[in-house]
């Protein structure tokens, strides 16, 4: 771990690319040593738009522990925020949560100038000097080329609690698994779920991509030891019968590669406006009752770890008030299905 002393601001910049920091969320980490959701690939391995959104951070976090009274970040990412209906603090930024697993506490969020493709932050200063148990959020819909963190030079950095077990939850899906519309990292749904379940969440949501691709499948074929696969894509398929003609190839490379990994299909959660648009709620039924039929075939063919649930199920009776648009989450509405995930996810977890 490498530092430098700063005389002018009195403070101490590392790399957390080395212990004692502990990065999470990023499959391929151990091999590339890259803020990437997917693994580097050849181009024409993938489509070139997914290449691109795996360079967005979601679901990476940063944790470390320190005595430090000052903790500041300095970040370059690949672009400035052009968002028009995301926050900014939620496509460029990182929040900071206090606490040891099981009592992480939301402190405080980076901001910046909008246009900015790089700032500085100072998360705190002048605080006691007392051992904190620090988790930053990376940045939801953006890349990352560099993090460094900074304190006063005289605090010490020590390992976060380590996770309990080396099994991860992936999740693939859209951009409402990606994050979309949060207000900050913390609040996405996999990011809600990971400080209640103190394990390691893979997010490798696509904003606009979930299409049942089988190079993704694939890939989330090589993870290694997950606990849980959930799938859940259905709204990025324009048609019906792209999803159709996609989820069981999807399910049997899955299945083929982690035989007995309980894999959840959760089909799309209701749109603000189908109240209205009779439509679109016919159109979601047919997908819902399509992906509840496909699980439960598989189930009768002998696959017992497949599961079924309707997203319709997850924001409850108000699910109209959850949107930003009508179709992506809120700080509530991401709220709302982290809160519908936690019993389903924990008993699949634990084999209920």
């Amino acid at each position: 771990m490498n530092g430098s002393n700063s005389a002018a601001e009195a403070l101490r910049w590392h790399s957390p690319a080395g212990a004692p920091f502990q990065i999470s969320g990023f499959a391929w980490w151990g091999a590339e040593r890259k803020y990437r959701r997917l693994p580097t690939v050849e181009t024409g391995v993938i489509r070139d738009i997914l290449d691109e959104l795996a360079d967005n951070t979601s679901g990476g976090q940063l944790r470390f522990a320190t005595d430090a009274t000052r903790l500041v970040i300095k970040a370059k990412l690949f672009a400035p925020n052009t968002a028009e209906h995301v926050t900014a603090t939620a496509v460029n930024g990182f929040d900071c949560y206090l606490g040891k697993p099981g009592a992480q506490l939301y402190y405080g969020t980076t901001r910046f100038a909008h246009d900015a493709a790089e700032y500085e932050y100072v998360f705190f200063d002048n605080l006691q000097p007392e051992m904190r148990y620090v988790t930053l959020n990376f940045p939801l819909f953006q890349g990352v080329r560099d993090v460094q963190i900074g304190m006063n030079a005289e605090a010490g950095i020590f390992e976060f609690p380590a996770y309990p077990t080396q099994r991860k939850v992936v999740l693939y899906g859209t951009s409402i698994t990606q994050g979309g519309c949060a207000s900050r990292p913390g609040m996405s749904f996999t990011n809600i779920l990971s400080r209640r379940f103190d394990m390691e969440f893979i997010n490798l949501g696509f904003s606009g991509n979930g299409k049942g691709d089988p190079e993704i499948a694939r890939m989330i074929g090589d993870i290694e030891d997950p606990a849980l696969i959930v799938v859940d894509y259905d709204a990025n398929n324009v048609h019906a019968d792209d999803l159709i003609r996609t989820m069981p190839e999807f399910l049997r490379i899955l299945r083929g590669k982690h035989a007995e990994v309980p894999i959840l299909v959760i089909s799309r959660i209701p749109y603000g406006y189908e109240h209205t648009n009779t439509a679109s709620y016919e159109d979601r039924v047919v997908r819902r009752d399509y992906q509840s039929e496909l699980v439960a075939s598989l189930r009768r063919q002998g696959d017992r770890f497949i599961h079924f649930h309707d997203g319709a199920d997850l924001l409850g009776e108000i699910w109209n008030e959850c949107t930003v648009d009508g179709v992506h989450p809120t700080d509530l509405g991401h709220m709302r299905i982290a809160d519908g995930l936690t019993p389903l996810l924990r008993g699949i977890l634990q084999g209920d």
